[in-house]
């Protein structure tokens, strides 16, 4: 299997296995789930293919922790925002979460490094749980 058909699968089973997720003010599903904020990353990583996949990964854990964060401040009674976060995201602070040594990397070079990153799947799980046990979503 080639490291983009790998990717492709990895991209979908995550996004497969994430419960739809509805709050009464909105929901974290997006009209295009596919899309991501492809431009964005793309911008990001040029013709990269490599240093692409690891900030879709990365764009992933920073998805993650922002539905907590905003699952906890509605559980907490303070303001929160569950909804589409395509064009919401905070491209600055996913960018500081990859190491700086990889903008420049090959292609080649980066592929161990995005192996070697975890699935998103299972905390993607345990974040929609939360947000079900506060009630925060269906």
């Amino acid at each position: 299997m080639t490291m983009r058909s790998n990717l492709a699968a990895a991209a979908a089973a995550l996004i497969l296995a994430t419960p739809m997720a509805y709050a009464a003010g909105g929901s974290w599903i997006c009209e295009n789930q596919m899309d991501m904020d492809y431009e964005e990353t793309r911008a990001i990583s040029g013709s990269n293919n490599g240093l692409y996949q690891i900030l879709v990964k990365t764009r992933e854990n920073w998805d993650i922790a922002h539905m907590r964060e905003q699952c906890e401040a509605y559980a907490e009674g303070r303001p929160y925002e569950i909804s589409c976060l395509d064009d919401r995201r905070d491209w600055d602070e996913i960018v500081a979460m990859v190491p700086e040594e990889y903008f420049g990397m090959s292609n080649e070079a980066l592929y161990p490094h995005f192996l070697a990153m975890e699935s998103n799947q299972e905390k993607a799980s345990e974040v929609a749980d939360y947000c079900r046990d506060v009630d925060a979503i269906e």
